[in-house]
């Protein structure tokens, strides 16, 4: 009984079936949003459906989160369980009967055959060694030869099962212990991971310092942003240094269970310094609001009068580069202001512009099973270069008065038509 199960699930047809439900589950995850809030489907999918709203139907299933729940890794479970049946019951058998050798001794089982050739006489040495030279492993038995070339073709099929077995592997261990947080940091803070969006059942949370000792932004010369970078230093319990790594788009940082991106930018204030007759010096820090457009980002703050003869003005932000714009209440553009610049001077009272707290977005990324990804498809690719490889066959036998000979090949049929033509003209009268 054990038996048949497992041949059951190496069939072709329950493989392809299973392919068709994951592939039909992967398009409807393409279809509704992932890992979204609760609000989010209740908001976008209130349709009823026998008196149901879609949300609830979506959030019963899981489908606002596909890829993690248990009917779905179950599914990956059983193609990769079918698969590896296959492969044991199936291709390593075909792989050992290729490796050996047989003959034909009968004229019947040349019929059967792409190519033949009848002659009268030939000459066996000179075709043997021919072979050899070809790198066909050859065999004779009396006066019967069979040779065959590319074996190495025939693992091709193997390979691939093992390259979709190592992705499935891969991505259900992701799954289940990898995790993903999206960190909003103000430069020269600390921080640790708390912003986890997305955690697998298995999934553990290091307890890690991190602290971001300084962001930039470099710009083309039409004023759009070109690259952002990040200088992250990864800390000990102790307070020390431990790791340090300019990171930028494309260029995260590689730790040995976690990879942090660059991904976002920010404005979360402005630091100001605020002087009178009878405060020497007064640090301010004024809070900033952004304004979603979909051109380019801008932030907006008001600034109020702080003492006599001063005056109010709307602050705006349009990049990182160390300027603000100043605008009275009506809206007027007043003037732009650098860091270190004075924004007014009275009898009474100065204010300066001392810094543009800026904040850099870190995405924080834990897959353990990536490495098995990464071997899938690097298997994948051999058993792609290999499939090109054909595997040749043949076979000879010959009588005193009568020689016939055949053989066959399962790719580049053109290519071995003209070599075994090449025998024929070479090798036989």
């Amino acid at each position: 009984m054990i038996k048949r199960f497992f041949k059951y699930l190496a069939n072709l047809k329950l493989a392809i079936i299973i392919l068709l439900i994951i592939s039909i589950v992967i398009s409807i995850g393409t279809i509704i949003e992932q890992n979204k809030e609760i609000l989010f489907y209740q908001k976008n999918y209130s349709t009823l459906i026998f008196n149901l709203p879609l949300w609830k139907v979506i959030l019963f299933l899981g489908l606002n989160n596909i890829y993690s729940t248990w009917w779905f890794l179950l599914l990956l479970g059983i193609l990769g369980l079918s698969l590896a049946c296959c492969t044991m019951i199936q291709q390593l058998p075909t792989l050992k009967f290729s490796r050996r050798y047989y003959f034909y001794k009968q004229v019947n089982q040349y019929k059967k055959l792409q190519i033949k050739i009848n002659a009268i006489k030939v000459f066996p040495s000179h075709l043997s060694h021919t072979l050899l030279d070809k790198e066909y492993s050859l065999f004779q038995q009396s006066n019967s030869f069979y040779a065959y070339k590319g074996l190495i073709s025939r693992i091709g099929p193997i390979v691939v099962h093992l390259s979709i077995i190592c992705v499935l592997l891969g991505s259900t261990l992701g799954a289940l212990k990898g995790f993903n947080s999206q960190e909003l940091i103000p430069k020269t803070e600390l921080f640790h991971i708390q912003n986890v969006i997305k955690n697998g059942f298995f999934s553990s949370i290091p307890q890690k310092t991190f602290r971001v000792n300084d962001f930039w932004s470099i710009y083309t010369p039409s004023g759009l942003i070109k690259q952002f970078y990040t200088d992250i230093s990864i800390l000990n319990g102790g307070g020390k240094e431990i790791q340090r790594k300019t990171i930028s788009v494309n260029n995260p940082l590689l730790l040995k269970d976690l990879i942090i991106y660059q991904t976002d930018w920010g404005i979360l204030g402005l630091r100001l310094k605020y002087t009178n007759e009878s405060i020497s010096k007064l640090i301010l820090q004024l809070p900033i609001s952004k304004i979603n457009t979909s051109n380019q980002k801008i932030w907006i703050s008001s600034l109020p009068s702080v003492g006599q003869n001063s005056t109010s003005f709307i602050v705006l932000i349009k990049d990182n580069r160390g300027q603000i714009s100043l605008y009275n209440n009506e809206g007027k553009f007043i003037k732009s202001t650098n860091i270190g610049d004075m924004i007014y001077n009275t009898d009474l009272t100065r204010l300066n512009l001392i810094d543009i707290i800026s904040s850099t977005g870190i995405q924080i990324k834990c897959d353990p099973g990536i490495q098995l990804i990464y071997f899938g498809f690097f298997f994948l690719i051999f058993s792609s270069l290999i499939s090109y490889i054909s595997f040749s066959e043949f076979w000879l036998l010959y009588f005193p008065f009568k020689v016939i000979s055949g053989g066959r090949t399962n790719r580049a049929k053109v290519k071995y038509n003209l070599e075994f033509l090449n025998f024929k003209q070479s090798f036989f009268s």
